[in-house]
């Protein structure tokens, strides 16, 4: 890692293309799990980290309903810090650019959905009030 963070999505995380069969997926997996076993990397939060993300990455793509519904949520990516920099303690007190108000975030495959929810919903009123 060259980095302070790294962004994957569960394919590259496993070192293959999308699409791959079950056996590479499986082989994939038994190979990265062994790199960043925290047994073998004793006092690395990253590789303790990474070796959580790798497991996780195989329960989804090995699983074809937990699968499509990560493909239709538009493969999201996630990041991986390296621990060691992140010392920093992090104060009550809220920064000059943080905001107090919450904010809403949607990823793509919720933005998707509500707006078949809401077109479907226009086009029934449309139906109804003609």
């Amino acid at each position: 890692m060259t980095s302070s963070t790294d962004t994957f999505t569960y394919w590259s995380l496993l070192g293959l293309p999308p699409g791959s069969n079950s056996e590479q997926l499986k082989q994939a997996f038994k190979r990265e799990a062994k790199r960043w076993h925290p047994d073998l990397n004793r006092n690395s939060k990253s590789a303790e980290e990474r070796f959580k993300w790798v497991n996780e990455a195989y329960l989804v793509l090995s699983d074809p309903k937990k699968r499509f519904e990560w493909e239709i949520a538009g493969k999201p990516s996630f990041e991986i810090k390296k621990f060691a920099q992140q010392a920093q303690v992090k104060t009550s007190e809220p920064s000059p650019n943080e905001s107090n108000k919450s904010k809403i975030v949607f990823n793509s495959g919720e933005k998707l959905v509500i707006l078949l929810i809401s077109s479907i919903i226009m086009f029934t009123l449309n139906t109804f009030l003609s």
